[in-house]
């Protein structure tokens, strides 16, 4: 199986956490693999629905002309992912519904960790469409990617809510989430990790119905 994670952030620094994050991931499955790539003509980080938009031509060519067995949508909003499942019958997931799908199983709440104030609202509103508002408490800005602003963040979270998990909500913290869970005691989801079990599950599924 090979997976394609697109990153719609046109930061490619974000790729190389992926990449680690992703080849930690998929160490102990011996029929996977990735290719990680990055849209060039949206912000360094999206934040707001406009960016949606200068990221959606490039992501919709970039599955058009690529042949893979799964996408993975690499931005905790999960831009344009209504478009490119439209365009694709491969299983197609975002990175911030694998980790609230994921968090909503083990647990009976969660607070997310958002990158800046203007991004809450898209984690509402994702929470919203899949129907898990009530599992949700609230977010906490983290003020900055490193993994002590995320420990402090989360620590806050933690504090304020009580939530049974933790949501990482953005790709640059992919490689925070075991850090932050022996520090805190508490379990913490990351998206990346979780969108390739689950489009690993979805793609295996397909083939178990054949």
């Amino acid at each position: 199986m090979k997976i394609l994670i697109i990153n719609p952030n046109s930061d490619v620094n974000t790729n190389e956490i992926i990449r680690v994050k992703a080849e930690k991931s998929t160490e102990m499955i011996a029929d996977i693999e990735f290719d990680v790539v990055n849209v060039t003509k949206s912000p360094k980080l999206i934040s707001a629905y406009l960016d949606y938009h200068l990221a959606a031509e490039e992501m919709v060519n970039i599955v058009k002309n690529d042949e893979y067995d799964a996408y993975i949508i690499a931005c905790h909003s999960d831009p344009n992912i209504e478009i490119i499942r439209e365009i694709t019958d491969k299983p197609v997931i975002g990175i911030g519904e694998a980790s609230i799908k994921m968090a909503s199983i083990y647990g009976n709440s969660f607070a997310v960790i958002s990158p800046s104030i203007k991004s809450i609202s898209k984690k509402r509103g994702l929470v919203r469409k899949l129907h898990l508002q009530d599992m949700f408490l609230g977010t906490a800005v983290s003020k900055g990617d490193c993994k002590e602003d995320l420990l402090e963040a989360a620590r806050e979270a933690k504090i304020k809510y009580s939530p049974d998990s933790i949501i990482l909500g953005c790709a640059n913290y992919a490689l925070a989430d075991r850090y932050i869970e022996k520090e805190l005691d508490i379990q913490v989801f990351e998206g990346v990790a979780a969108a390739i079990y689950f489009v690993y599950s979805m793609f295996n599924y397909e083939n178990i119905k054949k």
